[in-house]
């Protein structure tokens, strides 16, 4: 059945509805408590409507609009049968119910219009602009109704309100009430139908105008009392025109396609590309794709309560799913032959990249070796420029011992000083490549074996480290270096030697050492002493003895 097919069937059957209702309230006897009978079945009617657009609108501010509008046609079928059936006897309550009909009625074209700029894209920028004042007019035009027996601009009754619910006339703001409902109503469908991107939809618009031009006619005949009457009475009253105006509008539009709903959904499932199908708990087919390809599980109504199926075909290129939802279960089958060689040829790369990443793994534990040696080459390398001097001297001294056999005991004592300044720098080098700090202990140690040896040359020594601290890797290289420069540049006339290590500084006492220094010490030192230390460390004398401190901001160019 073709879309237009379907809402105008939807359209007569609302009618057939509207009739039936109207045929009971017309021609129903009428008893308290069942005054207006048709009451009862309009009241179905509108809940049903409600439940409908909560249960079909996708949008979620167009759902909320729309259940707002069936809400506001309950509240108005409630009113209606309130005013019959509970206060028909209470004159003033009666009357102010029979105000209060106008008040759902305006805000359901209200929110009509409302409903249709939420359909499609984004609110546009004019929403504002004319949402606003149709809410200051709708809600001024529903205060003037309320307040009616103040003024009777709206309706004019006869003195004291005598007979008020038959003798009554109407006046200029019933009749702008009604022309600003049915503004509403077409600038609703109008909006609709010029934000709408679907053209089949388009093309049918003119399907939800029937009811809208039937509840025009309708309240245009009523208001000029030419509306029929049946026994007395008119055949449809104005809330069941309006009601059934405003379903027959609103479910035509979601037939058409003018505002998304998911009454298709079967249609979709039917037609769609997939092989699937839909199954009650008891295994029976509710809903079965086009597709060609059968479900295996799906014919022989293998599915389990937990909705697996256990059958698959045989060439393993059939995946079958299953998953349970309300009422039965849903499953589907996939060809997986391509994924299936897609994986083969992602296990065969996979396999190579096994093969490339082990030899990418050696190749870079190789380069991390040849970075090791060469880091340490270039530390051996460093050592080697910095003890040059005191290799350069053992081998002096070596070879003047050989030649003058008096001055071997002196000079063993100086090579073995010499030689534990070579191994204690190299070992402080080693520490310092290993990180970028060095303990104090280990400048300790450097210096106390430094002075064992000085002792042994008949010196005497004292070496006290009163804490314990980690210091930069450099600054020790530079302080056991400067020591050890001073210490062979005072050897000569060296009687005493003190090493105190406190605060974070070196200090050193050379008792004897004055003649090896010059007077004033901004002047420069003697040739021989290493001027590359100048700026690292100040010195002063007093008496013949020179007191050495080395600064924390010593530094070696």
């Amino acid at each position: 059945m073709t879309t237009r097919k379907r809402s105008l069937l939807l359209l007569l059957q609302l009618a057939v509805c509207y009739v039936l209702i109207t045929c009971i309230s017309v021609f129903a006897p009428e008893v308290f408590l069942v005054r207006k009978p048709a009451t009862f079945p309009l009241l179905g009617v509108s809940v049903a409507l409600l439940l409908f657009f909560a249960d079909h609108i996708i949008e979620e501010v167009t759902r909320r609009y729309l259940v707002g509008i069936a809400s506001l046609i309950t509240v108005w079928i409630v009113l209606r049968g309130a005013k019959y059936i509970a206060f028909e006897e209470t004159e003033i309550i009666a009357r102010h119910i029979w105000y209060l009909y106008y008040v759902p009625v305006l805000f359901i074209a209200l929110l009509s219009l409302m409903v249709a700029f939420t359909v499609g894209e984004e609110r546009p920028e004019k929403y504002r602009r004319i949402i606003r004042p149709a809410i200051a007019v709708t809600w001024g035009l529903a205060v003037c109704v309320l307040t009616n027996d103040l003024h009777q601009l709206v309706f004019r009754f006869r003195p004291g309100f005598a007979n008020w619910d038959f003798d009554y006339s109407h006046t200029f703001l019933f009749y702008l009430i009604y022309g600003w409902i049915a503004l509403l109503l077409v600038a609703s469908i109008a909006i609709l139908f010029v934000r709408c991107r679907v053209s089949a939809s388009r093309r049918l618009v003119w399907i939800p105008l029937l009811p809208i031009l039937f509840g025009i006619l309708y309240l245009t005949l009523n208001a000029a009392g030419l509306w029929p009457r049946v026994n007395g009475e008119l055949f449809g009253e104005f809330p069941e025109a309006v009601c059934f105006t405003m379903a027959g509008a609103w479910l035509s539009l979601i037939y058409i396609g003018l505002i998304p709903s998911n009454i298709g959904y079967g249609r979709l499932f039917r037609l769609s590309g997939i092989s699937a199908q839909i199954a009650d708990r008891d295994g029976r087919i509710i809903y079965r794709s086009e597709a060609e390809d059968p479900l295996p599980g799906a014919e022989s109504g293998a599915v389990t309560e937990s909705g697996a199926s256990a059958d698959a075909s045989s060439e393993g290129n059939i995946r079958i799913h299953s998953k349970e939802v309300q009422g039965g279960y849903v499953y589907w089958q996939d060809d997986i032959t391509e994924l299936n060689r897609i994986n083969a040829q992602l296990l065969e790369v996979g396999e190579r990249l096994g093969e490339e990443a082990e030899l990418l793994r050696l190749e870079n534990e190789l380069k991390e070796e040849r970075a090791q040696i060469e880091t340490k080459t270039r530390t051996y390398d460093e050592i080697a420029e910095q003890v040059s001097a005191q290799s350069l001297r053992i081998n002096a001294l070596c070879e003047e011992a050989e030649t003058a056999p008096e001055r071997y005991e002196r000079n063993a004592g100086m090579i073995c000083l010499l030689a534990a300044y070579i191994k204690r720098y190299a070992n402080l080098s080693l520490l310092a490549a290993e990180g970028g700090s060095i303990e104090s202990g280990e400048l300790e140690l450097a210096i106390r074996e430094s002075l064992r040896y000085v002792g042994d040359l008949g010196i005497r020594t004292d070496c006290f480290f009163t804490e314990k601290r980690s210091l930069g890797a450099q600054r020790v290289l530079e302080s056991y270096a400067l020591f050890e420069r001073l210490l062979e540049q005072a050897l000569p006339a060296l009687r005493g030697l003190q090493v105190t290590f406190a605060q974070g500084e070196l200090k050193c006492v050379l008792e004897g050492a004055a003649d090896i220094f010059p007077e004033d010490f901004s002047e420069g030192f003697p040739e021989a002493f290493p001027k590359m230390f100048s700026e690292g460390w100040e010195a002063r004398r007093e008496g013949d003895a020179v007191y050495v401190r080395i600064r924390e901001e010593a530094k070696m160019p």
